[in-house]
């Protein structure tokens, strides 16, 4: 196997930025207008042991990215194909979390748990989006 020239990708536009936060923006008021930090703080409706094994989860998750991050892919720049385990642990620890953080919260939000999910899912890959990654990019 040769080694192949790195391309990086080209920076992104203001306007890119812009429009993430303002949608960054938009679902923090969301977030906020909910209450939901303070009800996940402070209520006692909700499930408490689901609620810290989806705290649970998402640590590993967080382990698992930063992990694959900074030890895995700078070593192995085929690492999506030769620790395909990971790929599949991380999103199983976040899958899981993402059911037991509904079940936690179901009994204050009820059907309104699904949205406010969703809102949270898109706000934090609205935060990941504009985090600069140092992604290298091979030329086919």
């Amino acid at each position: 196997m040769r080694n192949q020239p790195e391309v990086r990708s080209k920076p992104r536009e203001w306007y890119y930025y812009c429009g993430k936060l303002l949608s960054i923006l938009a679902l923090s008021c969301v977030v906020k207008f909910s209450r939901l930090v303070e009800v996940m703080l402070r209520s006692r409706k909700i499930i408490q042991p689901a609620m810290w094994i989806s705290y649970l989860c998402y640590v590993v998750f967080f382990a698992l990215w930063i992990y694959t991050s900074c030890f895995v892919q700078p070593r192995h720049p085929n690492w999506s194909e030769t620790h395909k385990y990971l790929i599949y642990s991380a999103a199983c620890a976040a899958t899981a979390g993402g059911v037991l953080w509904t079940i936690a919260v179901w009994p204050i939000f009820h059907i309104w748990t699904i949205p406010l999910g969703m809102v949270v899912l898109v706000l934090f890959l609205e935060v990941v989006a504009i985090i600069p990654w140092n992604s290298r990019k091979m030329k086919h």
